[in-house]
């Protein structure tokens, strides 16, 4: 176990955590929301729905929601 003195000192160089699937979803259709034209805003979607297959149905919809306050 590393000692919490070089923990706290390599924290600025530890790399964020990544995305939870809910994440990716809603980064996804923000992304589709905000395309400039209709092709990629396809392409994020479909993105977003290969992201949701692990998804709940409720989370989705949260995700949806999420994404609609950066429209």
């Amino acid at each position: 176990m590393m000692h919490p003195i070089f923990a706290q000192a390599l924290a600025p160089w530890t790399p964020p955590p990544a995305p939870t699937p809910a994440e990716l979803v809603t980064r996804a259709l923000i992304m589709a929301l905000t395309a400039p034209d209709a092709e990629r805003a396809q392409q994020c979607a479909d993105m977003a729905e290969h992201w949701a297959q692990g998804l709940t149905e409720a989370e989705v919809e949260q995700c949806k929601a999420e994404a609609m306050k950066w429209q």
